[in-house]
């Protein structure tokens, strides 16, 4: 029987390493939900982060192409028909340093579909599992790895967790929520998983006294995030 690795083994991890140089500042983490608004006091020297394909919304506000985009493996190397309709709307797109929460093995196939797609970027790192686990487990106190698709984390919800851990601050949320279905970018009403854990992970991060805020009242409420103002 497989012993599963317990929390109190997790501090002997070394602490993961981003490809990034090193950040500071306030930064603006950008979902798709069809809610989001620029946060009071947004200028141009917010770093920006984008989830998936997000930053088709952002180009719409013209913000500037995103610091880090954060894509799952799936929309970028998947066969299933949401991957194929995302890795379009991606075509010809661009992000400063691309991050994919994946096995770090497969980073030439990853190279090789962005390239197919002509998806450009600075710097491309695919994360492990394990650092993932890593990265919530430093800013939340969990330890949070599972294969079920409907108990794990969403890949916005690991965005909003990496921004911090990179070093911004504040982070401030948009175009985020736990219960409105859908894009901003389309008008497919895509049902929207893991609301569940990620709200129970986001309380987690307040309650630890992380500065992350939530750009709209709705979204304050759903996870617990201070609203805010400015």
């Amino acid at each position: 029987m497989k012993i599963p690795l317990s929390d109190h083994l997790l501090p002997i991890f070394p602490k993961p390493i981003l490809r990034l140089s090193r950040v500071t500042g306030p930064a603006l983490v950008m979902g798709s939900a069809p809610n989001f608004r620029l946060p009071r006091g947004h200028d141009s020297h917010w770093a920006l982060v984008t989830v998936n394909a997000s930053q088709l919304l952002a180009e719409t506000f013209g913000l500037p192409i995103p610091d880090i985009a954060l894509i799952r493996r799936g929309i970028l190397i998947g066969a299933g028909g949401q991957d194929i309709y995302k890795r379009d709307l991606l075509k010809g797109r661009q992000a400063k340093h691309l991050i994919i929460p994946v096995w770090q093995d497969v980073e030439d196939k990853l190279k090789a579909s962005c390239c197919t797609v002509n998806y450009r970027y600075d710097t491309l790192q695919a994360l492990t599992k394990w650092q993932l686990a890593n990265i919530v487990w430093r800013l939340s106190g969990k330890y949070h790895v599972s294969g079920g698709w409907h108990r794990k984390i969403s890949t916005g919800a690991f965005a909003i967790i990496l921004a911090r851990f990179a070093g911004f601050a504040p982070v401030v949320v948009s175009g985020f929520s736990l219960s409105q279905a859908g894009h901003g970018y389309d008008t497919r009403n895509a049902f929207r998983y893991h609301a569940d854990e990620d709200a129970a992970l986001l309380r987690r991060v307040v309650r630890r006294g992380e500065p992350i805020y939530a750009e709209d009242r709705d979204f304050a409420a759903e996870s617990g995030l201070t609203l805010w103002q400015g």
